[in-house]
């Protein structure tokens, strides 16, 4: 009679398209012998291939793609570590990095021509778009999951697919007011530390009195990943819209509290706010606001990274800081009508299915989750980006510097793109179209709330509603 556990492992290697690697440590964990192993890599195509002398045997090769990092240390820590670890391997290793608008672009190319990096960085929702295209990983997501203490709820909600893994999550930039206390205080503002406006008009108020100062408030609008979306989303929240209702198909985004609360934002964008915001991308306003130009926007915390930096005689930046990091505090999002809101949502990393490499993929994948590399790996990034599980949230990263407390918070009043729905494929589409950043864009150049928002809620009807 065949043993149930090697039946298990058998069909779990078989579906998740386990590595070798994975189906040995699958196989210890049930309790099995090497013996009873031995078939199963048979089966599935991986066992040992006759081993040939090191000085003719293949060298294997992995490119990997990410989004460029806004703390250096973080981008060299995972160049050194890949490397490190494909010299170990006998893998030939690079990592390539590109701007932030650039990565989704990157991605369709890749996918269309079934050619291009081996292992992807997926921001949120992206895993709903290409999924087909990634190696399933349920099986080494959910170890890493169980490592760190559980995915916190916004993590499925954003990178898995329909409760299938594609990709292994590591958590994400977090977003909150970064301010000048003393450009607050000479506007009026008592105490900013602790009196940093708590509603979206008290803020526009105390940003009309900024810009009569020479220094308004920063706010991206054009069409980047980071920033336009995280305030965009969060401010629609706040006024009550949202993309759809909980059924998933109808359309509460065209709200007469949000074209009201949309109206009060045109009036603060040419009272209170940098009009070149339109065509800022994700770094415009962190070189804005070091530069001394503007004095609060919503942004990581790199902003505050970079200036203690430049403090300390060690930036990397192409302009001149003229912000002392002692300057500089955070705040939690404002609140508007129905509420405090931002959007969070998890980056992860996949393994593609078109790569010949595949097997060198996901065993980068397990390496890099592993505690001794991917926790100094975050610390590289000084807090940069938030967990995506319990496991590491009181690491001295996060709890030791008072200024960076809002960043880690915003789980407690975060929401997924496509809410009250999933973040499914077609929140994906609709966040990838840019619909909700472009309805705030179009509004405060033509002046016409209502007509922003109608147009916004026809193209969201066409993604939604099919």
């Amino acid at each position: 009679m065949t043993d149930p556990r090697v039946t298990r492992l058998l069909d779990e290697a078989t579906k998740l398209r386990l590595s070798r690697r994975s189906i040995l440590r699958r196989g210890t964990a049930l309790g099995l012998s090497a013996a009873a192993v031995s078939p199963i890599l048979a089966a599935t195509g991986k066992a040992a291939p006759a081993r040939a002398p090191f000085s003719i045997r293949q060298e294997r090769s992995l490119n990997i793609l990410q989004a460029t990092y806004f703390v250096p240390e973080g981008q060299e820590a995972f160049t050194r570590l890949a490397t490190d670890w494909g010299g170990q391997n006998n893998v030939s290793v690079t990592t390539d990095y590109v701007a932030w608008p650039d990565l989704q672009p990157r991605i369709a190319a890749a996918v269309e021509g079934g050619a291009g990096a081996d292992v992807i960085e997926m921001w949120d929702t992206w895993p709903y778009l290409y999924q087909e295209n990634m190696v399933p990983v349920q099986e080494l997501a959910e170890t890493v999951g169980e490592r760190y203490g559980g995915y916190y709820e916004w993590v499925p909600l954003t990178a898995a697919v329909d409760g299938q893994w594609y990709s292994v999550p590591h958590g994400s930039s977090s977003v909150a007011y970064a301010y000048r206390i003393s450009l607050l205080e000479e506007a009026g503002l008592a105490d900013p530390k602790n009196n940093f406006p708590k509603t979206y008009e008290e803020l526009f108020a105390v940003g009309k009195t900024l810009k009569e100062m020479g220094k308004p408030l920063g706010q991206a609008l054009g069409q980047s990943l980071g920033d336009p979306p995280a305030f965009a989303y969060a401010y629609m929240w706040s006024y009550g819209a949202m993309e759809r209702e909980e059924d998933g198909t109808t359309i509460a985004f065209n709200k007469p509290e949000f074209v009201e609360g949309m109206n009060t934002f045109i009036q603060a964008w040419g009272d209170a706010y940098d009009e070149t915001g339109l065509s800022w991308d994700d770094g415009a306003n962190n070189r804005a606001f070091l530069s001394d130009q503007i004095s609060a926007t919503i942004n990581g915390s790199s902003i505050y990274l970079a200036a203690q930096g430049a403090a300390e005689g060690a930036s990397t930046l192409d302009y001149e800081v003229q912000v002392d990091p002692a300057d500089i505090w955070h705040a939690a999002y404002p609140a508007g009508p129905a509420g405090q809101f931002c959007q969070l949502g998890s980056r992860s990393h996949a393994a593609m299915s078109y790569s010949a490499n595949q097997e060198a993929a996901v065993e980068f994948l397990d390496h890099f989750y592993q505690e001794d590399v991917f926790i100094p790996w975050l610390e590289a990034q000084k807090g940069y980006l938030i967990p995506m599980a319990p496991g590491y949230a009181e690491n001295e990263m996060y709890t030791g510097d008072p200024t960076l407390a809002p960043y880690p918070a915003v789980s407690s009043y975060a929401r997924n793109k496509g809410y009250a729905g999933p973040a499914d494929q077609k929140a994906a589409e609709a966040s990838a179209r840019y619909i909700v950043v472009n309805a705030f864009a179009q509004a405060v150049q033509n002046g016409d709330a209502q007509a922003a928002i109608e147009q916004a809620a026809s193209q969201l009807e066409r993604v939604y509603g099919g």
